[in-house]
């Protein structure tokens, strides 16, 4: 009697057996992957709520979560991606929130100003946010793109609407996301004077072209409220955050 025809004489709940066993393992592999990619990164993130970045090792996210270094290095090749990784998935989480209200104002060179702002605020009043947005590269480094396509969009638009002098979106685009960095740093460095952002944003407007008076004028419009769902990266950054507080 052939194999072949043994298994069709096989009881239905053999058979069915039999020819799931091959697709079970993948997907438990592939769940079980996830799982430690997301313990890992988690850790990360414990580990930037208690640490500069600079202090911290893969030790630290190896002994948090119990397992061995080649278990961290089977994931990821260094802090750096993990960085990197959790940057991207913030970023995929947070902008197309801030675009929601951002896209909305008519005048392009108030949309820079809103999300520079936007982005010194959250970054400041969320150390770890801040943290990692610096130690990532963001957003210029493994980023999904969001951000720049965005704000070379609003730079394109805000030239073509004659509030900015006119160069190439490339050019304009680095004269907003340098400063900002910078002055995301010094914020979490907290040496700054109140109303640093917005004397920051107005020097970053007056550099694309924008006078004096409607620089100011631009950064002294309220900013947007923005609801944040207690989900996904955003979510435990949240919880994080307060627990630090």
């Amino acid at each position: 009697m052939s194999a072949e025809f043994n298994l069709l004489r096989l009881p239905i709940y053999l058979q069915k057996k039999t020819s799931n066993s091959t697709d079970h393992r993948p997907r438990v592999a592939a769940r079980r992957r996830a799982e430690m990619e997301s313990r890992l990164l988690s850790a990360a993130l414990h580990m930037l709520a208690t640490k500069p970045p600079r202090d911290i090792l893969v030790n630290d996210l190896v002994n948090l979560e119990k397992v061995s270094r080649g278990t961290f290095y089977k994931y990821f090749d260094s802090l750096g991606e993990v960085y990197q990784q959790l940057s991207a998935r913030l970023e995929a989480e947070l902008s197309p929130i801030g675009d929601h209200f951002v896209s909305s104002i008519p005048n392009a060179a108030i949309r820079v100003a809103t999300g520079t702002r936007l982005v010194l605020n959250i970054g400041s009043g969320m150390p770890i946010l801040g943290k990692l947005m610096l130690q990532s590269g963001w957003p210029m480094e493994h980023s999904p793109g969001i951000f720049l396509a965005n704000l070379d969009r609003d730079v394109r638009l805000a030239i073509k609407q004659g509030s900015f002098n006119q160069m190439p979106e490339s050019i304009a685009s680095n004269l907003v996301v340098g400063p900002m960095l910078g002055g995301l740093h010094s914020l979490l460095a907290e040496t700054c004077e109140s109303g640093y952002a917005e004397q920051l944003t107005s020097r970053i407007l007056m550099s694309l072209g924008m006078t004096r008076e409607a620089a100011t004028e631009a950064v002294l419009l309220p900013l947007p409220e923005m609801p944040m769902q207690p989900t996904g990266i955003i979510g435990e950054i949240m919880r994080l955050s307060h627990a630090a507080r």
